[in-house]
């Protein structure tokens, strides 16, 4: 008997994490169910048809940098006679939905029919932003739409479950994080990370109650591609190099002399460390590990195992931009200190990220790497090479906002 395609539903496909892991199932021989959530009154929204979201998902977040084979997964077949677009549009199934909305959003015999075909769910959809607050939303989202989801994955045929969490339902802990489930709810930075934290407590309970096969990832903070350094976000460390490169533009602009001699305080520790991890390695990872049957039952750290220290990546950072004259000295006790006005801007900017430089947060990936092992699959360092490839495509891409500049011009 031939050996039927594996259909996975996917949420959150048209997200940075979602997108590039469902292009990474799609090369792999996977079957693909996208449950995609359209905004009313929102013009900037995609189009939902196949050609529209092969667009957002493939060509679209500056995937199409990426090429097939990097793509190919280890031990991952691809039917090389298949372009990319062919696989699209033969293997992939679009959906308008609602994670929020009992039955996913979708018609009676349309929630019927996926209950009964797909064989594994993936959830990446979430709310993200730091800066969001409103506790409310990040519940509906994030907590509320994962039970739903939880539910449809209980309906119908047997399915497995694979969430997205993110290693920083850890919260305001120190030290090694192991990759397990935690049993004291810990203090939290924001709203995002209690909400996470309380859907992987939900996960957790709900698959284990019911019988349901599951695996969870917790990536740590994602940057773009480690070797084209592609991304459709443009926020954590790009939102604090794109502040630094605006107020240097500001200065120039301004004709100032005081850029020759500038100190910025940022609040934070020297020895925070910032586990800053490539798209394309949590991506490879999490779809390698997916294929395990061992990983069943299991969570799992896509982390940088030797995280940069924040003196170490703020050194990188300035070498890279070569800012003559500017100087960001960290300082534990900012905020009980009288700042200066550009201070004030930075800080007004980038505060949401601020409790992440004081970080002493170490994650134990002992099972991923062990997982992995053989797979070729390994967690890029951030060198000066590497930091500079991020920067350099968020500048020449002009931050996601459509027009391109030069880093040389900035």
């Amino acid at each position: 008997m031939e050996k039927r395609e594996k259909i996975i539903l996917v949420t959150g496909s048209t997200g940075f994490l979602g997108g590039a892991i469902a292009q990474r199932l799609l090369v792999s021989g996977c079957k693909l169910r996208l449950l995609i959530r359209k905004r009313d009154n929102d013009s900037s929204q995609i189009s939902f048809d196949s050609e529209g979201l092969f667009k957002e998902l493939i060509q679209g977040h500056h995937l199409d940098e990426y090429t097939q084979e990097q793509c190919r997964l280890a031990g991952g077949q691809i039917n090389d006679n298949k372009s990319l677009p062919e696989l699209f549009f033969s293997n992939v199934e679009i959906f308008d939905g609602d994670i929020t909305s009992s039955s996913l959003g979708l018609e009676k015999q349309e929630y019927k029919r996926l209950c009964n075909e797909v064989d594994e769910v993936f959830h990446c959809a979430a709310i993200t932003h730091f800066e969001m607050q409103d506790a409310d939303e990040h519940v509906a989202v994030n907590v509320k739409g994962t039970e739903n989801v939880l539910q449809f994955t209980n309906t119908g045929g047997k399915k497995r479950f694979h969430y997205i969490s993110t290693a920083y339902v850890a919260g305001k802990q120190n030290g090694l994080i192991c990759e397990n489930e935690m049993v004291d709810e810990p203090l939290f930075n924001n709203e995002y990370e209690r909400s996470k934290f309380v859907a992987e407590q939900l996960v957790i309970k709900y698959t284990k109650s019911n019988d349901i096969p599951y695996t969870i990832y917790r990536p740590g903070i994602i940057v773009g591609d480690s070797q084209t350094g592609a991304t459709c976000k443009f926020d954590n460390i790009y939102l604090f190099v794109k502040v630094l490169l605006n107020i240097n533009n500001s200065f120039i602009k301004q004709k100032s002399e005081n850029l020759n001699d500038i100190t910025i305080r940022v609040p934070g520790d020297h020895n925070a460390l910032i586990n800053l991890v490539p798209i394309d390695y949590v991506a490879d990872a999490i779809v390698a590990i997916l294929k395990k049957g061992e990983s069943i039952g299991k969570i799992y750290h896509i982390t940088n195992p030797n995280p940069p220290k924040l003196c170490e990546l703020r050194d990188l950072v300035m070498a890279i931009l070569g800012i003559n004259g500017m100087h960001i000295k960290i300082d534990k006790s900012l905020e009980t200190q009288n700042l200066s006005t550009v201070e004030k801007l930075f800080l007004r900017q980038t505060r949401s990220y601020y409790s992440y430089l004081f970080s002493k947060l170490r994650f134990d990936d002992s099972h991923t790497q062990e997982i992995l092992k053989g797979s070729g699959i390994i967690c890029p360092a951030m060198t000066k090479e590497l930091v500079a490839i991020l920067i350099d495509f968020a500048v020449s891409h002009n931050w996601g906002e459509g027009k391109r500049t030069l880093l040389e011009k900035v």
